[in-house]
């Protein structure tokens, strides 16, 4: 179902193996500053130490890769090769943060940490152009609103956005321009042509779009009492909404009464406000940030704590959720497959 940090597509799926990536009972305690000493994946500059680079915390939460699964990493593989800051913090160079960004993208496309983490950046580059990953399809229209995201022509950037969206309606805009513009746009910042702030006014331009495109159709919506009832949230630990704001739209499009929960809703409040709603459906998103077996944790405990009748549908481009889910959870393989899926639901519904 990704202001947000790193962006991905709601339903867009990616094979990976984290066989060898989630060691999440492998710990360090020598990075005494990890919790919160960055909040964003910029440049740290330790005032009189001349030491700089991008904290672990940062780069754990901006690419998705554990803090546990990058010490595991330096030590078994020998990269990534932190400094350490005057507190004993590691600091990652920015060249180490533009490979380890196509090292995730790599990951996610099912190649093993052992093979790819001695490569240096240019045969991963190669690899990576070889095996399809980071790969657009060719739309000049997107290429160019992206170069004006890039050029800081951020003005012309949103005009462009909102252009599109009335000329071609909400549906059209979802599918055509905000799930593929979210890719080129994480695309590029992996490849490093695109910084986190470019990624900011991004997401914070195509959801006031989105909102401005959806405002209307969910007053219109309002009081029909349209089902399935949708709430629609990510667990704790996920702080992507782009994705779960796209799979409104779709819901809305679908007829659907959606309600809106934000970002990282603990389990509890999720049940209660299911229940307050009474909702028939709970609509997930999950990205690669969330470890594999977190989300299946969530998901079980959530599905033990609803009613029966209540539906789990779980969509996002974490690799976690190609495997076999629980009963009564099932995967929503992209934004357009929700009507199919509202529908199935409704023909069920009438049984």
């Amino acid at each position: 179902m990704c202001a947000e940090r790193r962006m991905r597509i709601f339903f867009d799926l990616s094979m990976t193996n984290s066989s060898e990536e989630d060691f999440g009972s492998d710990t360090d305690n020598g990075d005494s500053t990890d919790d919160g000493a960055l909040s964003s994946l910029a440049a740290a500059r330790f005032a009189g130490s001349g030491v700089t680079g991008v904290g672990i915390g940062a780069i754990a939460q901006e690419i998705g890769l554990t803090k546990d699964t990058l010490r595991v990493w330096e030590r078994r593989y020998g990269f990534p090769e932190p400094m350490r800051s005057p507190g004993g913090e590691r600091l990652y160079p920015q060249e180490q943060v533009t490979k380890l960004r196509l090292v995730k993208r790599l990951l996610d496309a099912g190649h093993r940490p052992s093979k790819v983490l001695a490569q240096p950046i240019e045969q991963l580059q190669q690899l990576a152009e070889a095996s399809g990953v980071g790969q657009d399809a060719p739309d000049a229209e997107l290429d160019h609103l992206v170069a004006l995201l890039r050029n800081g022509a951020y003005e012309d950037f949103r005009f462009g956005l909102l252009k599109r969206g009335t000329r071609d309606g909400l549906e059209r805009f979802v599918l055509d321009v905000a799930a593929p513009l979210s890719a080129r746009v994480g695309n590029a910042w992996a490849a490093g042509t695109l910084q986190v702030y470019h990624e900011h006014l991004f997401s914070e331009a195509i959801q006031l779009t989105l909102r401005t495109l959806m405002r209307p159709f969910g007053d219109a919506l309002r009081g029909r009492g349209g089902r399935p009832r949708v709430l629609l949230t990510t667990l704790s630990g996920e702080g992507h909404g782009l994705g779960i704001l796209m799979a409104e739209a779709m819901f809305m499009l679908s007829e659907c009464e959606c309600i809106q929960l934000g970002l990282q809703t603990p389990l509890h409040d999720i049940v209660s406000a299911a229940a307050a709603h009474e909702v028939d459906v709970v609509a997930l998103s999950f990205t690669a940030v969330l470890p594999a077996q977190a989300i299946a944790n969530g998901l079980t405990e959530l599905r033990n704590m609803l009613p029966s009748h209540v539906r789990i549908w779980a969509g996002g481009s974490s690799p976690a959720l190609r495997r076999k889910l629980i009963e009564g959870v099932d995967h929503v393989p992209g934004l357009s497959p929700i009507g199919e899926f509202v529908a199935a639901w409704r023909e069920a519904a009438m049984l």
